[in-house]
């Protein structure tokens, strides 16, 4: 029998052909989503240091169609943002990191562990805090060190949760309203929560789906807690504006910027964590990629820059077989797209 070739499958082709990339239209779009089983697609494309094209196509939940301002979760692209804030307090003087967390907080799972006396909020946007991801993957369901702070990497959301607990005691204020103090209003990113917010619209709020296209419950309760590794909404308009802020490093000294960028963690060859982001160097065109993606459970999404000539992408979608288009967005509209992707 003669397999089915899908539009998915000809796009992957004719990239791997040399074919010149552009934004697919909307028809290709809605193919793509309806193939892959996903409700909403939002893409969003910098060039020039500008947004040349927001778009969100597809479906809320049921029927109801998703407007241009719709509201994604972008699950660990949070950490980005908790990255750029605590730059923006270093850079003003007001944090430093290399000064150790327990200053300020000290989660009582660690506290008669030497280890929590190093680790820095360095350590934590690095990934080398030496959490796992999350507590409840030890088999004690607590929080423990795996090894020494900054001797090794491995991706932890709960280094960023402990970084938001510093943050709040020095400052005396809600890891919410930091966020929005120092990132989202110097922004303007009008439509980005990291906690919920009963003023947020239900009617533009994508809810996540299975593979099979079936929608997960949405718990708001569990979104009254404000994350600082999780759980960050935004549209795609809000999310190129940060894009924005980030390669014009608004806020931010130079010094603090090349830090940030400067590769700290291999994870392959030309592929690294810097801090908050995941650094590709050496692109074939010369420049090189900051990237970080969200993944939960029927939630896909990506942010990708290039800060040298001023280009990005933003993809997100609210579907768990999401992950394959939105990485199929970086190989149709960036021009070295398939060399990031090949490093993956």
């Amino acid at each position: 029998m003669q397999k089915k070739i899908t539009l998915l499958a000809l796009l992957q082709l004719s990239i791997l052909m040399g074919q010149q990339t552009g934004i697919p239209t909307e028809n290709e779009l809605r193919i793509i989503i309806s193939e892959s089983n996903i409700p909403a697609l939002g893409l969003g494309i910098i060039e020039n240091g500008k947004i040349s094209h927001s778009q969100v196509i597809g479906h809320l939940k049921d029927s109801l169609k998703a407007p241009n301002n719709a509201i994604f979760d972008t699950a660990s692209i949070t950490k980005s943002i908790t990255t750029w804030l605590t730059l923006r307090l270093v850079d003003k003087g007001l944090f430093d990191l290399d000064e150790p967390l327990f200053t300020y907080w000290v989660d009582p799972d660690v506290a008669d562990d030497p280890y929590h006396k190093l680790l820095t909020a360095r350590h934590v946007l690095g990934h080398k805090s030496g959490f796992k991801n999350w507590r409840y993957m030890n088999e004690d369901g607590k929080l423990g060190f795996d090894f020494k702070p900054g001797s090794k990497v491995q991706y932890s959301g709960e280094g960023f949760e402990y970084l938001r607990e510093a943050l709040t005691r020095k400052f005396d204020t809600s890891f919410s309203e930091l966020v929005r103090t120092w990132v989202f209003d110097p922004i303007k990113m009008k439509d980005s929560y990291v906690v919920w917010d009963d003023s947020i619209e239900m009617g533009r709020l994508t809810i996540a789906h299975d593979a099979e296209g079936n929608p997960y419950e949405f718990d708001v309760e569990a979104r009254r807690t404000a994350s600082a590794a999780d759980d960050f909404l935004t549209t795609v308009d809000d999310l190129c504006r940060f894009g924005l802020s980030v390669m014009g490093k608004e806020g931010l000294s130079e010094e603090v910027f090349r830090q940030m960028i400067a590769p700290k963690s291999a994870v392959r060859d030309g592929v690294a964590f810097g801090l908050g982001w995941i650094v590709f160097e050496n692109l074939s065109n010369g420049e090189y990629a900051l990237l970080n993606a969200g993944s939960d459970k029927g939630v896909n999404a990506i942010i990708l820059l290039l800060p040298e000539s001023k280009r990005g992408l933003v993809a997100l979608t609210n579907g768990d077989n999401g992950r394959k288009v939105v990485m199929q967005m970086i190989a149709k509209t960036i021009d070295v797209g398939s060399e990031i992707l090949g490093r993956f």
